[in-house]
């Protein structure tokens, strides 16, 4: 942490003995980068194509949920998932889940897996696009190498998503199994809650990172933790918790929306979302830039 307060104080016009003026400055500078690349209104385009996306995304969870031996498979996701998201996403959720699961396997293993990762990449491509736009890079590969790219991050994000998923519906179980050999039950017990949110959070760090080093069009040193990643994670966190208050609390979309009021709350859950991963990247932009003036200087 230390090292990134160097970067900003290096960038400062002069030395200061207020420890706050170096952070007030990085903040002052994200937030010009967040206007200057029109972040809120790249989240409403990431927002729309994520929930594009959503239904070939549930296909590809549905399969995999398939070859998991754990009964309540599906109940046991849409509670994890209810402790994050509004209370309409995981209606929409499980009423998706549930049409998917009525209409049998054999589509889903082959053509229909294939097709759920091409339409999920569209998403992909939306980041690109935008994480190309907050790191101030222009895009010159073809749009097959481009899309080439959001498949192979769409396929390690899926595979972050089977981790936790079976964090989630295997992980107790085997955690239960575990400690009862070494005669530790009790303290597992107490424990592994602790430690499997801890490993789900640090798979969507990981993931948000490798998102940020391999989406842009740029060349970078690949760190296993950048301050973006660590942020935009914290403030999606602190965002759907806040966001699913209001909704629970004051939010009335029924009477604005009408029978449209579960999408319109889906959609603004995912612009917060897309809000946060951009808010990362811009983080991390700004202190690339201030490592630079100062290799520089």
């Amino acid at each position: 942490m230390s090292s990134w307060l160097d970067r900003v104080k290096a960038t400062s016009p002069r030395r200061t003995s207020d420890p706050a003026k170096p952070w007030l400055k990085l903040l002052r500078d994200v937030v010009r980068a967040i206007r200057a690349d029109n972040c809120l209104g790249l989240a409403a385009q990431l927002a729309f194509y994520f929930l594009l996306s959503l239904f070939p995304a549930l296909l590809f969870l549905v399969a995999l949920i398939g070859y998991l031996p754990v009964e309540n498979a599906m109940a046991e996701l849409l509670s994890a998932l209810s402790a994050v998201a509004p209370h309409e996403f995981v209606l929409l959720v499980r009423d998706q889940l549930d049409d998917l699961a009525r209409g049998g396997w054999a589509g889903f293993l082959t053509l229909g897996i294939m097709g759920a990762f091409w339409s999920s990449s569209t998403a992909m491509v939306a980041i690109i696009d935008a994480l190309n736009r907050a790191y101030d890079v222009a895009e010159w590969r073809p749009w097959w190498k481009r899309r080439i790219v959001a498949i192979v991050l769409t396929v390690a994000l899926a595979t972050f998503t089977a981790i936790s998923l079976a964090m989630i519906l295997i992980g107790p179980s085997v955690a239960n199994r575990v400690a009862r050999w070494f005669g530790v039950a009790p303290v597992m017990t107490s424990l592994w809650p602790i430690a499997r949110w801890s490993a789900m959070i640090f798979c969507v760090v990981f993931g948000v990172d490798l998102v940020y080093h391999f989406a842009p069009n740029r060349k970078a040193r690949w760190s296993w933790l950048t301050p973006g990643s660590v942020i935009a994670t914290a403030l999606w966190i602190l965002s759907s918790f806040a966001f699913k208050l209001y909704v629970r609390s004051f939010g009335h979309f029924n009477i604005t929306y009408g029978a449209i009021s579960g999408v319109i709350v889906v959609l603004l859950w995912l612009y917060v979302s897309g809000l946060a991963i951009l808010i990362g990247a811009e983080l991390n932009s700004v202190l690339a830039d201030a490592t630079s003036r100062q290799r520089v200087s």
